[in-house]
């Protein structure tokens, strides 16, 4: 997006509002393509985060795009598959799932533990935690307390 002219008689947010739609009419945004951050816009606009909510907002009761909290704004519709570049969490989930399919580890078979998973993947606990508990919602592992995080039998896996 560029950067606004010196202010006019358009107000700020009506010019990020206006820069937005022109980038998805132009195709640099396309549907459920994640938007820039509201401090990025902000940055670019040289606007307040106030200012920039307001713009979102309006964006927003035009159906042009949609909030996911903690996630950010998307382009709409919200049906439209997001296009987004990988979370942490869902890297170390898609490599522990290779790991299984792989045969790396067995069904039934205790993962490795949380600091193990940590050093291998260079993340963070909680970002471990995370991706044990996208595994877990999507059937891949399941958790016996105090003990540890299981490989599912095959019949629980998403793809079976």
């Amino acid at each position: 997006m560029p950067k606004r002219p010196v202010r006019g008689p358009v107000p700020i947010y009506q010019m990020i509002v206006n820069a937005v739609k022109d980038d998805i009419a132009a195709g640099r945004l396309k549907a459920g393509q994640q938007l820039p951050t509201e401090a990025d816009l902000g940055e670019t606009h040289a606007a307040s985060r106030l200012t920039v909510r307001k713009a979102l907002g309006v964006l927003r009761d035009e159906g042009l795009i949609y909030t996911v909290r903690t996630e950010g704004s998307y382009v709409g519709p919200e049906d439209a598959p997001k296009i987004r570049p990988a979370w942490p969490r869902e890297e170390v989930a898609a490599a522990v799932v290779a790991d299984i399919r792989r045969g790396d580890f067995k069904t039934d078979e205790v993962l490795p533990s949380e600091t193990e998973m940590m050093e291998k993947y260079g993340v963070a606990k909680k970002t471990v935690r995370a991706a044990l508990a996208l595994l877990r919602e999507q059937g891949w592992v399941y958790t016996v307390p105090a003990i540890g995080t299981f490989v599912a039998t095959p019949d629980k896996w998403p793809d079976a």
